[in-house]
């Protein structure tokens, strides 16, 4: 029996995302099948509409990382029942009233976690806990990207570790008023007549940092590794701003500093349901709060696409995939 889904069969703006009726998805072994409720929308799902997502060319394809809704089946280790309320990381195919997901990365999701919130944590959550995971009492955090949804949750997890001092690089606007208020101790404006260089200087007046934060890319990360002390940390999670950085590698060797890459998809090493289980710990507890965004129905994740695409800090967008 067919189900709806929002499907790309041409690759370009907003208007290309298409609802129709696709095959109904069946469960290979170790996944689980889902009922969607709510689905998640992830600025990469806007990179994968446009043709642009890290080789991902074939057609049609349907976008979406990550559901919530109810488990068809139970899990084989017992961690929910068939009819829990679950929420699950996808490799794709989530705007859909149907889903088949990886049953590793299924967790149910506490009784007072809200399906936008459980959104908020299973990508977003997840890669601001492991973008912290090497980050020590009172060291000092820059990160990149005043807006996203990520930073809002490295800033209040870096807060809880014992960050010695946390800064945001901020393109302006309410966003930075967004994450002073979550506990980042100052803003340092991207924009201006000089170099983005000059203005870090300027801004954090020559403090050094330990651990550098960046999803932007190009200049943004050139002018935050020259803020970093001598053996510092970069991570990068993100080239939202289009452009990847050159690094200078005698600059790493000269100062001893360490780039590397996060992406959430390579999962050895870490358990998805463990990094969940503290960040659902922490949302009930009331030390950690997600920036929200609007809801959508599913047949206008067009109109969910430009709210993000706006690129103004509109808080984590859903679909509700039960509403046409």
């Amino acid at each position: 029996m067919p189900v709806l889904a929002i499907r790309v069969n041409d690759f370009g703006d907003p208007s290309v995302l298409s609802l129709e009726e696709v095959p109904d998805p069946v469960a290979g072994a170790g996944q689980t099948l889902i009922e969607v409720d709510t689905a998640g929308v992830n600025y990469g799902d806007l990179l994968v509409r446009r043709g642009e997502y890290f080789g991902r060319k074939a057609l049609p394809v349907i976008p979406g990382w990550e559901v919530v809704g109810s488990a068809a089946t139970p899990d084989p280790d017992g961690a929910f029942e068939a009819g829990d309320r679950v929420v699950a990381l996808l490799d794709g195919r989530g705007y859909a009233r149907k889903v088949a997901a990886p049953t590793r990365d299924v967790v149910p999701v506490p009784d007072g976690v809200s399906d936008k919130v459980a959104l908020a944590m299973i990508i977003q959550g997840a890669t601001a806990w492991r973008l912290l995971e090497d980050m020590k009492p009172d060291q000092r955090v820059l990160i990149s990207g005043a807006g996203s949804g990520v930073t809002h949750l490295v800033v209040q997890l870096a807060r809880l570790r014992g960050a010695a001092e946390v800064a945001v690089v901020s393109s302006g606007g309410e966003k930075s008023n967004r994450v002073l208020d979550l506990g980042a101790d100052l803003v340092v404006r991207s924009d201006g007549d000089e170099t983005l260089k000059e203005r870090l200087t300027e801004g954090l007046g020559g403090r050094k940092f330990d651990l550098a934060i960046d999803m932007i890319g190009g200049e943004t990360l050139q002018a935050m590794l020259r803020q970093l002390r001598p053996g510092g940390r970069a991570v990068i999670y993100g080239v939202a701003g289009g452009e990847p950085a050159k690094v200078n590698t005698g600059a790493l060797l000269k100062n001893g500093l360490t780039v590397y890459g996060l992406w959430l998809g390579h999962s050895d090493g870490w358990s998805l349901r463990e990094i969940m289980g503290r960040l659902f710990e922490l949302v009930e507890a009331g030390q950690l709060a997600p920036t929200l965004g609007p809801a959508f129905p599913l047949a206008r994740a067009d109109d969910a696409h430009r709210a993000v695409e706006a690129r103004t800090g509109v808080g984590k967008v859903v679909l509700d995939c039960r509403e046409v």
